[in-house]
C-alpha cells in the first residue's frame, strides 16, 4: 500500500506539471492513424474486460442483486414479484424500494437464457456497451476523432468504468441511461428531427426506473436545457412535445408511486400494474438540511466510500493522477461554453455541462453519499478528462506516451487487485454471499436433520434473500411460511434467520467468518467451512 500511495503522488505531480508546462501553448490540428483499427481494438478491449470473469467477479451476490434476482425469477415464472403484485412499478425489495428498470431486463434475460448469476449481469453489461457506442458517437462528432478514440480508453482502463459494469445493482443503470439518453438529446439538437426528440423523451422516462436521484437530476438538467432551447429558438412546439409526450406518460406512474408512499392515495394494484406501498419510505435521502461539504464530496467521489465493491482506496474511481486532467478538461468546457452561449448555439460541452451541474446539485443534497449513489456524474467527468487529456496531446507529440504509460501502469496494476486478489479476499464480505457455497452448507445441514436451521448474518442484512434463492423455494411457499419483523423476513419454515438461545439440538450457519458472535462456544459444537461460510452443528 505505502508503495502503491507513493506511486500516485509521484503520478499526480507529474500531470500536474505537465498540464503547467504546456498550459499555454497553442493545440493543433493532429492526424488520428488508424483510427477505425484502434477503435474496434479498444471496443473488443473493451467486451473482453466487462465479460471476463463475469458470474465469479465480484463474486457470489450482493443482498440486493439477490432480491432483484428473486422478483425477476417470480416476474417470469409467475408474474408477480415476492410480494404478490404484478408487475410493479417499483419494487418493495426490503422494504424502502428498488427501481424497477434492472429488474425487468433480468427477467427478459431468464426468460431466454435461464437463471443464472452471468445472465442476470448481463443487462449491465449491454447497456454500458450501448452507452460506450453513443459516448463515442457524440465525441467523435462534436471534438473529432482523437477524442473520441481517448474516451474509449479510458472507458476502457478506469476502475469505475469496469467496476459499475460488472454486476446487477439497479441504480447503477442511471450512468449508462444517462449517456444513451443525453446522445439522444444531442442529436435531436443537431438534426431537429421529431424521431429523436420522441426517442429522446422515452430514453428519460426510462432512466426515471434506474435510480430515484434521476427524479431530481432530470427534472433540473431538462429544464434548464428546454427553456435555454426555447429561448434560442433550437426547438419548435410539435418537437417540445414529440419530447414531453413520452416523458410524461413513463413519469405519470413514478408519480402516482410517490403520492401512495406519502400517503395521499391508497395504493394501486391491477392485474398488468401495480403501485405498491413500500414497508419505509426512504424520501429523506434528499433534503437542503443534509447539504454536504464539497471537499468531502469530493473526496467520496474521486476516491473512496468505504464500500469495496465501489473501488479500491489504493486506485479512487478514475486514478489519482487522473483528478488534475478532469479539473482542466472542466476548465476547457466552461470557456467553451462561454463562447457558445455568445453564440446563442446548443453544444455537446454545454449539455453535458448542465448535466454536471444538475447533477452536483442533487449530489450535496443526499444523507450519505457514495458512489453508487452518485454514479450519474462519472460520465461528464470522464468527458472532462478526455479534453483535458486531448488538448495536453495536441499540444505536445511525446506527452501521449507520458499520459499512456501512466493509465497503462496504473491499470495492470488495477487489473490484477480486481481480477485476481479482489475475489480472494472479499468475495463473502460487503454484503456479497457465495450462492454455491450456502446451496452446500444448507445441503449439509439438511442431512444432519436438527430442529431448526439458523441462517445468520450479524449484520442483519436479509440473509432469507440468499436461502430462498439457494432453496429454488417457490415463491407462495415462501409467502405462506414467511414470519416477519418490521422488514425483515425471520422464519421460514424451519429456517430462522434471527439467532436466539443456542442449543445443541440446532444448527448453525454463519454467512461471514469474521461476523460469529463471540458468546458462541464452539467447544459444543462440531464446525465445518465451505469457503467463508461456517457451518456448527
Amino acid at each position: 500500500m505505502q508503495g502503491m500511495m507513493t506511486l500516485n503522488i509521484l503520478f499526480s505531480v507529474i500531470t500536474c506539471l505537465l498540464i503547467l508546462f504546456l498550459w499555454k501553448r497553442k493545440e493543433k490540428t493532429k492526424e488520428f492513424r488508424y483510427y477505425h483499427i484502434i477503435i474496434l481494438l479498444l471496443a473488443l478491449v473493451f467486451l473482453f474486460l466487462l465479460t471476463y470473469k463475469l458470474g465469479s467477479v465480484p463474486r457470489g451476490l450482493h443482498v440486493d442483486e439477490a432480491g432483484m434476482a428473486y422478483d425477476a425469477f417470480n416476474l417470469v415464472k409467475y408474474g408477480v414479484d415476492r410480494f404478490l403484485y404484478p408487475n410493479p412499478v417499483y419494487f418493495i425489495n426490503f422494504g424502502g424500494g428498488q427501481n424497477a428498470l434492472y429488474t425487468y431486463l433480468a427477467a427478459f434475460m431468464i426468460k431466454i437464457f435461464g437463471y443464472s448469476i452471468t445472465m442476470i449481469r448481463i443487462p449491465a453489461v449491454l447497456l454500458s456497451i450501448l452507452s460506450a457506442f453513443c459516448l463515442v458517437f457524440m465525441v467523435k462528432k462534436e471534438k473529432g476523432k482523437l477524442a473520441s478514440g481517448i474516451i474509449l480508453f479510458l472507458l476502457c482502463v478506469l476502475p469505475f468504468s469496469i467496476m459499475h459494469s460488472r454486476w446487477a445493482l439497479e441504480s447503477y443503470l442511471l450512468f449508462p441511461m444517462s449517456i444513451i439518453s443525453i446522445f439522444c438529446l444531442y442529436q435531436a439538437f443537431s438534426k431537429r428531427k421529431k424521431i429523436w426528440f420522441l426517442l429522446s423523451g422515452l430514453s428519460f422516462g426510462f432512466t426515471l426506473y434506474t435510480y430515484a436521484i434521476a427524479y431530481l437530476i432530470l427534472p433540473i438538467f431538462l429544464a434548464v436545457i428546454l427553456i435555454y432551447a426555447i429561448i434560442q429558438k433550437k426547438i419548435s412546439c410539435s418537437e417540445f412535445f414529440c419530447l414531453a409526450i413520452p416523458l410524461s406518460i413513463l413519469a405519470f406512474p413514478l408519480i402516482l408511486m410517490l403520492l401512495v408512499n406519502n400517503e395521499i392515495i391508497p395504493e394501486i394494484v391491477t392485474p398488468i400494474l401495480s403501485i405498491p406501498k413500500m414497508l419505509v419510505y426512504r424520501g429523506s435521502e434528499f433534503s437542503l438540511s443534509n447539504i454536504n461539504n464539497n471537499w468531502f464530496l469530493l473526496s467520496v467521489l474521486f476516491s473512496y466510500d468505504g464500500l469495496i465493491y465501489n473501488s479500491f482506496p489504493q486506485f479512487g474511481t478514475m486514478y489519482y493522477f487522473g483528478i488534475p486532467l478532469c479539473l482542466y478538461g472542466f476548465i476547457l468546457v466552461v470557456k467553451n461554453i462561454v463562447k457558445v452561449v455568445k453564440k446563442k448555439e446548443i453544444s455537446l460541452d454545454f449539455i453535458i455541462f448542465i448535466f454536471f451541474i444538475s447533477t452536483y446539485l442533487v449530489a450535496i443534497t443526499l444523507e450519505v453519499p457514495n458512489i453508487n449513489r452518485i454514479n450519474a456524474i462519472y460520465f461528464p467527468f470522464i468527458y472532462f478528462t478526455s479534453l483535458g487529456i486531448c488538448s495536453l496531446i495536441s499540444k505536445s507529440n511525446w506527452s501521449i506516451f507520458l499520459i499512456l504509460a501512466m493509465y497503462l501502469i496504473m491499470f495492470s496494476l488495477f487489473f490484477y487487485t480486481y481480477y485476481i486478489e479482489y475475489p480472494k479476499k472479499v468475495h463473502d464480505a460487503c454484503y456479497f454471499v457465495s450462492q454455491d457455497n450456502l446451496e452446500d452448507a444448507i445441503t449439509f445441514a439438511n442431512r444432519q436433520h436438527k430442529d431448526k436451521v439458523y441462517i445468520l448474518d450479524e449484520d442483519k442484512y436479509q440473509p432469507y434473500i440468499y436461502t430462498v434463492l439457494a432453496l429454488r423455494m417457490d415463491l407462495y411457499t415462501f409467502n405462506k411460511e414467511k414470519v416477519m419483523d418490521n422488514t425483515n423476513v425471520i422464519q421460514l419454515d424451519n429456517y430462522y434467520f434471527r439467532l436466539g438461545d443456542i442449543e445443541e439440538d440446532n444448527i448453525y450457519i454463519f454467512l461471514k467468518e469474521d461476523k460469529i458472535p463471540k458468546k458462541f462456544d464452539k467447544n459444543k459444537f462440531s464446525c465445518k467451512k465451505f469457503g467463508s461460510i461456517i457451518v456448527y452443528y
